[in-house]
This record gives structure tokens, sequence and C-alpha cells, in this order.
């Protein structure tokens, strides 16, 4: 992937209509994480949320209590309820019960649209340390071909591909699915913060900002980049752009404050 392509600008947006994205997701009390957050971050670029929310977590920025889960029929209920006020053809998708749930939202996410793209950040465990997903298995793949982009954090890619080369796992599943890839670093044992995104077997770095401002732990954050991979693409914006302007924004995220829940502002644009 050729750097030259960071200047690219969005397609222009008939009339004055915000782009809008679906969001389908857990409920995070604090904001900081879930379809609070993704919506907050969908805002600050512009671009209008829907939220579905797939179960709801008794929880704050430190500590989950429990989990209750939305069934199969609710959550494609709120689907249907979203879809009937309008089409969405991006959608990010957040924390699910398991792999077969992800999979039957994606299902019908295409009964809805059949170009539907989606970004799918596949949430295995809190970053507290709660396990979402009692099992991975091999079946989040044939989800994650039928899904636009996968955005993993690091130890969320290593429960995908236990005991292999990640690097060439992603690099498979992009060449031979489609589905592009952005694992998100920041959790990297040798280089913090530096992502990586794959398209069509092919790799491009993402690494942090030399002069950037000092950044402190954030819950969430794994949420904000991929609702603003999800934000940006809707806007228009090529992938290797979107990736750059994402990475951009989480880091302003993470450095708004001290505390463990960031503060959402429109990029200040480096880009022109």
């Amino acid at each position: 992937m050729s750097s030259d392509r960071t200047q690219e600008a969005p397609v222009a947006v008939e009339g004055s209509e915000r782009p809008r994205v679906l969001v389908v997701a857990g409920y995070d009390q604090s904001g900081g994480a879930g379809v609070l957050s993704d919506v907050k971050t969908l805002e600050a670029h512009g671009v209008y949320g829907y939220a579905v929310c797939t179960g709801f977590t008794f929880q704050n920025e430190r500590a989950i209590s429990r989990i209750q889960w939305f069934s199969g029929e609710e959550i494609a209920e709120q689907i249907d309820m979203c879809y009937a006020a309008g089409s969405f053809d991006w959608v990010k998708m957040g924390i699910t019960e398991d792999v077969r749930m992800a999979g039957a939202i994606v299902d019908h996410l295409y009964r809805h649209n059949p170009a539907v793209h989606i970004v799918w950040d596949p949430v295995i465990r809190a970053s507290s340390g709660r396990e979402f997903w009692k099992s991975v298995g091999e079946e989040w793949k044939a989800v994650a071909a039928r899904c636009y982009l996968l955005t993993p954090n690091w130890n969320e890619i290593g429960q995908l591909y236990p005991g292999e080369d990640v690097l060439e796992g992603c690099r498979e599943l992009t060449r031979d699915t489609g589905c592009n890839v952005y694992l998100k670093g920041g959790h990297h044992p040798e280089y913090p913060g530096r992502d990586y995104l794959w398209s069509d077997g092919e790799m491009q770095l993402l690494d942090p900002e030399a002069d950037g401002d000092r950044v402190y732990a954030k819950h969430g954050s794994g949420c904000v980049l991929s609702s603003a991979l999800a934000a940006n693409l809707a806007l228009g914006y090529s992938l290797p752009v979107a990736a750059v302007r994402s990475k951009r924004y989480t880091r302003q995220f993470l450095s708004s404050n001290k505390t463990l829940l960031g503060w959402h502002r429109p990029l200040e644009s480096k880009m022109g």
C-alpha cells in the first residue's frame, strides 16, 4: 500500500444529510465502550449513529459485574426497526455472546442489505479481564469472510490464531477471503502502538507519531478505533486513509485527559 494515498479526499456526500452507521454492540453504563462510545465517536466525525444492543453489561470503566445478553430475536427486532427508518451501508459490530451470534447478526444484516459493509470488532475479553466468548475455534473465519474489515487487538489475534504466526494468518485471511484486517497494536509486546493494516495479502505498518501528545490508558479505546474506522469509511475515505485518520483520532482520544474515560471531539486535521 503506497503512503501517497494518505492525502486522498473523501467521496462527496450528496445533499445535506449526514452519512449513517449502524452500531451493533453492548451497553456500557460508563460510556467508555460499547454503543455509547461508538455513537460519540461517530458524532465527532459528523456521522449519525443508530445503535442496537447485543447485551447489557453491568459495569463501570474498571469492572464488569455481570452481563445480560439479548436473544437473537431481540437483536433482530432492533435491527429491523433501524432499517425501517432507512438503509445502512456501513455497520460496526462489537461484543456478541459468542461467534454463532455474530454470524446470525451478519446473516440478518445481509437480508436487509446484501451490499452491507461490516466492520467487526471481535471483542473476546474485556480490558478488565472478563471473558465474553466461552470458546473461539475456527468458526470465526467464516463470519470474518463476510465482513469488510476485522479489527482485533494484539491479545485477540493471539486467541484467533493460537500458537500460530498471527501476521501470516492475517495475510492469508485477507488474500483468500477479501476481508481486510486492522490489527490494533496497543498491546503489542515489542512495539506498543504499532498497528498493522492488511488488505488483499499486503501489509501496511502504522506506527505512532513520534511528536504526538502523551497518551494515557483508556477504557474502550479499541471500540473508539473501530468505530472511527467505520465513520471514516462511511464518509467515503479509502481504507488506507481511513486507517491513518482513525489512528490519529484514537491518539487524540487517548491524550484527552489522564483518567480511564476519554473525551471526544472532531479530529484536529493534519492532513489538509
